[in-house]
């Protein structure tokens, strides 16, 4: 099995941050919760950001 790189990893974790914020964020606005519902798009926009600084280092 081949080593990942680097960057391989970090957007593994940032699809990982992706989908718990998003499965947060639907959690949050179901119960009508403004700050975890805030916390969960802090979650989402970190994970998208990983994402695209990921994606660019390969």
């Amino acid at each position: 099995m081949n080593p990942s790189s680097p960057a391989q990893r970090t957007a593994g974790t940032a699809r990982f941050l992706v989908m718990a914020g998003a499965l947060f964020a639907a959690e949050a606005i179901w119960r009508g919760s403004v700050a975890r519902t805030l916390i969960a798009t802090a979650l989402i926009v970190f994970g998208g950001g990983l994402l695209f600084v990921a994606k660019r280092a390969d």
